[in-house]
């Protein structure tokens, strides 16, 4: 069975429900969504429910049930990368990232990439950045990143509800015009990096790109 797919791991309820029938939770909407952006063919959305943690402390600063489900991971065959996403409401995505990632590495090798993308704010922070897609005719004025509460803030203005919203919200989002939001920039390139090493057969563990080890899929 070929490693072909992109499974992830996430925080938010919103992110790894299903908000009725017939379609996606948000992550796996918006992994198609990246893949397609950096044109990565190969590769694809896993087809099991993304596995969900209690809070962003699941995470950072304790990690073990994130190494846990991690090596959960394991069993699926068909796994090319875990997409590990979670909100950071202040601590700085650059400082904890590698954080993160430097304790993934402590139980290498991994069978499969990892990514650690951290939302800066919140997930909807990315929903701010490409507002003017999902409620045309409205931009949000200011920058997506310095609002704290941007689920409320949607909410107040549009009634949005995270469980309810979020996939509708993830598929009317524009990757270009969302990338005025630097955490969405890194989700980004997180991609890009992914796409490389699938054309390479390698695993990556990332932020930290100058880590690759060269193991066939």
């Amino acid at each position: 069975m070929p490693r072909d797919k992109v499974y992830a791991i996430v925080e938010g309820h919103g992110e790894a429900n299903t908000p009725h029938a017939g379609m996606d939770p948000a992550v796996k909407i918006l992994i198609a969504k990246m893949l397609q952006y950096v044109q990565c063919w190969q590769w694809f959305p896993a087809k099991y429910q993304p596995y969900r943690l209690d809070s962003c402390g699941d995470f950072y600063p304790h990690t073990e049930n994130l190494l846990q489900v991690l090596q959960a991971h394991r069993k699926y065959p068909d796994c090319a990368a875990v997409l590990v996403l979670f909100d950071l409401e202040d601590d700085c995505p650059r400082n904890v990232a590698p954080l993160v990632v430097q304790r993934i590495r402590e139980h290498k090798p991994w069978p499969f990439s990892i990514v650690v993308v951290c939302a800066y704010r919140e997930y909807e922070s990315w929903f701010l950045a490409s507002l003017e897609t999902i409620h045309p005719g409205h931009i949000y004025p200011g920058d997506p990143e310095t609002l704290r509460d941007a689920k409320g803030w949607l909410e107040r203005e549009f009634g949005y509800r995270e469980v309810l919203h979020q996939a509708e919200y993830t598929k009317k989002l524009d990757v270009s015009t969302a990338l005025k939001s630097r955490s969405f920039q890194r989700l980004c390139h997180a991609f890009q990096e992914l796409s490389e090493v699938s054309a390479k057969q390698q695993v990556i563990i990332t932020p930290d790109i100058n880590r690759v080890v060269n193991k066939e899929l």
